[in-house]
């Protein structure tokens, strides 16, 4: 808008100062004009003849494009005079003291431009008129009206380069305060910095009150819940030692373990619940498979022989929390060594912001109508007939805080199960 504006602006102006040029230089034109005819006007006798002796050798013998008529009652003279008709526009055009203009007469291919006389001396029907070639005043004007536009546009790069300069030095503490809070979210900064311009340091001060607001309240929800943690698993643990002691059954201690289980999990979303609010975290996906690499592959038993393969090139940062992102790697592979037959592999591809972990299993992998279904939240291991339960929906659960995805599918046309793990970087 701004720029439609200036160009406006510089269009109107360029426009209003060719036409004062025109006038002006039609002005200076009429006056020996003017003079001409003043001239003819004084050399019409008493009896309405023209006095030809009274004129100059210049009226007597006009120059190419000039000419002149006088026309009165007694006859008409004239010297160089075109036989096309002048047109006489109204309004008058710069009438002074009874002279008016004319244009647009044409003779030897020239245009012309004329001035005229009505009843001079009071006689009705006479009238004197001169004319004068159109170019004196239109080559002078072209040559304004080129430089005038050449101004114009220099004028309009340098008003353009302006306001490049001043959009891009005005702008410029919004991309700073932009980039300010980009480090806030992704960990790097804690805080927008104190000193802002004065347009900008009321908003700055507001986020930075927002900000430890924030902080205050994820304190608050994590030393609430390490004081439900602590609450609620003494009783279990107490109650699991009890069951042992009084020699209660495998399902029953099953079952107290699973709710233990639970209720750890449920503890940690708390605990993560106000992800984002405050310093991102960060954990690197490659020491989180080699820490659980050990781990795991005690899973397969001494009957069989698994191989799980670290792909992920060090280092591979992730916007995880170490201890979410342990999890989340062990359901996956713990479902994968579960159901391997002999070999496990862990890989991972950048996706703009989001990293993709993949971790592919030769084993039988699962129907394509039961994929959803195994990462419904509370679906059981035993519920689903290939196997893959509790632990995916976990894993899903938590990517989902961090804005992410869990997806599975063939890992290959020989068959096996991909889990696919999309987590911001």
């Amino acid at each position: 808008m701004s720029l439609l504006m200036v160009c406006t602006t510089l269009g109107i102006a360029t426009w209003l100062l060719i036409n004062l040029v025109t006038t002006v230089l039609s002005d200076n034109m009429d006056i020996p004009l003017d003079a001409q005819i003043r001239t003819l006007q004084h050399a019409i006798g008493p009896g309405g003849r023209l006095e030809t002796g009274r004129l100059s050798w210049d009226l007597l013998h006009p120059a190419r494009g000039w000419g002149w008529e006088v026309v009165t009652s007694r006859g008409r003279w004239a010297r160089s005079m075109p036989l096309q008709a002048l047109e006489y526009p109204v309004p008058l055009i710069h009438p002074v003291d009874g002279i008016y203009s004319g244009r647009d007469a044409a003779t030897h291919g020239l245009v012309l431009h004329a001035r005229r006389m009505d009843r001079p001396g009071g006689m009705a029907g006479a009238h004197v008129l001169v004319v004068s070639p159109e170019q004196l005043i239109q080559q002078p004007l072209d040559r304004v009206a080129q430089q005038t536009r050449s101004f114009a546009g220099l004028g309009l790069a340098v008003l353009l380069l302006a306001c490049w300069a001043q959009i891009g030095v005005g702008l410029r503490p919004l991309r700073q305060l932009g980039t300010a809070i980009a480090r806030i979210r992704s960990g790097e900064a804690q805080s927008l910095p104190v000193r802002q311009p004065a347009e900008l340091a009321p908003l700055a001060q507001e986020i930075n009150a927002l900000i430890a607001r924030n902080e205050r309240g994820l304190e608050t929800a994590r030393r609430n819940a390490a004081n439900l943690a602590h609450a609620v698993k003494t009783p279990l643990s107490t109650l699991m030692l009890q069951l042992e002691q009084e020699d209660a059954s495998a399902e029953a201690r099953a079952l107290v373990a699973h709710v233990s289980e639970r209720v750890a999990h449920h503890l940690r979303r708390a605990r993560s619940a106000a992800v984002g609010l405050g310093g991102r975290p960060r954990a690197d996906v490659h020491q989180a498979v080699e820490a659980l690499r050990p781990v795991l592959a005690s899973l397969a038993g001494p009957d069989r022989l698994l191989h799980i393969e670290n792909r992920v090139m060090p280092p591979c940062p992730v916007a995880v929390d170490a201890e979410d992102l342990s999890e989340m790697l062990g359901n996956l592979l713990e479902n994968a060594c579960r159901y391997a037959r002999s070999h496990i592999s862990v890989e991972a591809s950048e996706d703009g912001r989001w990293l993709v972990l993949g971790v592919s299993d030769d084993g039988p992998g699962i129907p394509p109508a039961g994929l959803e279904t195994v990462l419904q939240p509370g679906v059981r291991l035993d519920e689903v007939s290939e196997g893959y339960g509790l632990g995916l929906a976990i894993t899903r659960e938590l990517a989902e805080m961090y804005e992410g995805t869990l997806a599975l599918g063939p890992a290959s046309a020989r068959g096996g199960l991909k889990a696919s793990l999309t987590l911001p970087r």
